[in-house]
């Protein structure tokens, strides 16, 4: 079985064992630096499908005649191997556990943090380590248990509570594993020092490939968890515009092989003008806040929102259909108009609407016009009187 890692580009491909498959970036395969070389051999059918964009499907695609070998676990793979894209929209198994892109921004710079302090702790671990085999010292006897990789520092900060959020990760799992493996092999080598003999090339190289492995999921979750941080706007939590169009054109080509329906909902809080004239821009930020996290909230797990600018959002809905998007975006005006927020201690409290604008990501016309029809149809919305869902794409509109 193939699983896919976390959201990201590029995106890394993996066996249940833990090892690296090429990346693949909008469905294009790309060669894997020299060092990964040697730990898998993907035969030519999967290269083939592969290229054929193997994110293109939302609930996995089963690709017949590819046979490849796992470097680290051996398991030769043959016909019916499954691709499981995590990618914006897909359908992810619910053992998967939760994308990193759902982590809160609290959570996410606890979790950077956390991870910095266990990589330093791994560090000097492996300091440790390499003055054992050099020096031929007498190894640390919870290096030789076979629990070892549960008992170093890392070890302990990785199944403890201090996780948080990181522990129903995929790109977490995947660590886990690589990290007890490469203990196991530590352990052979010190128990050899252990016993006063020597080490071999062949379990030196053996080690070091998998120290490798390790520092590879390493740098690529904290790379995820980094970047998705960095894509967070501040004040809402929201994701910013740096990298939604990129998302949106990750989207669009889905689009345009006729894989998925997507669709667009522009946001606009009305007469926000008026809450920051009125009650000052500490009470504007946080109406903007609230109405954010009433939008994620009520949206499901695979949308994505974005702050747009000022008081625009741009909801995108993977997997949905124009007549589906109106009606999710109907709810959710529905909820916005419901909340409630009180201009400091025994205030006046403050109601607030949105305009909602729907329009269909086509894959015949550029992504960028995709976001003018939304904004078009929130503004039919604005001049109808605010407070409601207008939808370019449906029938009456026209394509």
């Amino acid at each position: 079985m193939l699983v896919a890692g976390t959201f990201g580009t590029p995106r890394p491909w993996r066996h249940t064992c833990g090892t690296r498959l090429p990346s693949i970036v909008n469905g294009r395969f790309l060669r894997p630096p020299d060092e990964e070389v040697a730990r898998y051999r993907v035969e030519r059918p999967l290269l083939k499908a592969l290229r054929l964009g193997i994110a293109a499907s939302s609930s996995g695609r089963t690709f017949d005649r590819c046979t490849w070998s796992c470097g680290l676990c051996g398991t030769e793979q043959s016909a019916n191997s499954r691709l499981t894209p995590v990618s914006l929209g897909a359908s992810v198994p619910d053992s998967a556990g939760p994308s990193i892109v759902s982590l809160s921004g609290q959570e996410l710079q606890f979790a950077i943090a956390q991870l910095d302090q266990a990589i330093y702790n791994h560090d000097q671990w492996y300091k440790n380590l390499v003055r054992v085999l050099v020096a031929r010292l007498p190894p640390d006897a919870s290096d030789l248990r076979a629990d070892a990789h549960q008992r170093c520092r890392f070890g302990q900060w990785y199944d403890s509570d201090a996780v948080g959020a990181l522990r129903d990760q995929p790109a977490f799992v995947a660590l886990g594993g690589a990290h007890e493996r490469m203990h196991g092999s530590a352990t052979r080598l010190l128990q050899r020092v252990e016993d006063e003999l020597p080490i071999s090339a062949g379990d030196l190289d053996q080690f070091n490939n998998l120290l490798d492995h390790m520092h590879l999921e390493l740098e690529s979750l904290r790379r995820d968890l980094a970047e998705t941080a960095q894509s967070r706007d501040p004040l809402t939590e929201a994701r910013n515009r740096a990298g939604m169009l990129s998302d949106l054109r990750e989207q669009h080509a889905l689009v345009r092989r006729g894989l998925q329906e997507c669709t667009l909902a522009m946001i606009d809080i009305d007469h926000f003008k008026d809450v920051n004239d009125s009650y000052g821009h500490a009470m504007g930020d946080a109406v903007l806040k609230l109405i954010a996290q009433c939008l994620q909230a009520d949206m499901r797990s695979f949308d994505r929102l974005y702050r747009y600018g000022g008081e625009e959002f741009l909801l995108c809905s993977p997997q949905t259909s124009v007549v589906v998007a109106a009606s999710l975006a109907e709810r959710l005006r529905s909820d916005v108009a419901e909340q409630r927020i009180q201009n400091g201690a025994g205030g006046q409290i403050v109601q607030v609407t949105a305009s909602f604008g729907v329009a269909a990501l086509d894959g015949t016309r550029p992504v960028e016009e995709a976001i003018e029809r939304a904004d078009e149809a929130m503004y039919r919305a604005k001049m109808a009187g605010r407070d409601r869902v207008e939808v370019i794409g449906m029938t009456k509109d026209g394509p």
